[in-house]
């Protein structure tokens, strides 16, 4: 309550007016659950999977095109094939993957089979720039190469 007629509320009146004095509503009045939209969690964990197989297309490439390279600077292939690139390469893609299957194990299962293809497109469209900036990172680092 304003001392005088043209003074601001203070910020505690305003407290006690809105919150205090008045009992809250219920939650599950206001609260609107649509049980057939896609689920941000399991997108996200579906989303790790498609992230996985950009990353191993992106050390794909760039093992075919090294081991190309190799073969036509010496004429010989790399010993034991460069496996070393492709493991070091493939440890990480296997841990992102992991962490989706935690996810989605974590996560309520998607309620129909319509919802979980929702699902996979959203995670396809959530990797499409990372996934755009690893090949993109493989071609500068196969140029300069």
């Amino acid at each position: 309550m304003a001392d005088y007629p043209g003074d601001w509320l203070s910020f505690e009146s305003a407290l006690d007016a809105a919150f205090l004095t008045a009992s809250l509503p219920p939650l599950h009045e206001h609260v609107i659950i649509d049980p057939n939209a896609p689920s941000a969690v399991r997108v996200f964990g579906k989303s790790m999977y498609v992230l996985a197989v950009g990353w191993v297309a992106s050390v794909a490439w760039l093992w075919f095109v090294t081991m190309q390279q190799h073969i036509l600077r010496s004429g010989v292939v790399p010993d034991y094939f460069d496996l070393g690139t492709l493991g070091a390469g493939m440890g990480p893609a296997v841990l992102v993957a992991l962490i989706g299957y935690g996810i989605e194990s974590w996560a309520v299962p998607a309620p129909n089979r319509w919802v979980q293809r929702r699902e996979w497109i959203h995670a396809f469209w959530w990797s499409a720039v990372p996934n755009a900036m690893l090949l993109f990172t493989v071609w500068v680092m196969l140029q300069e190469g």
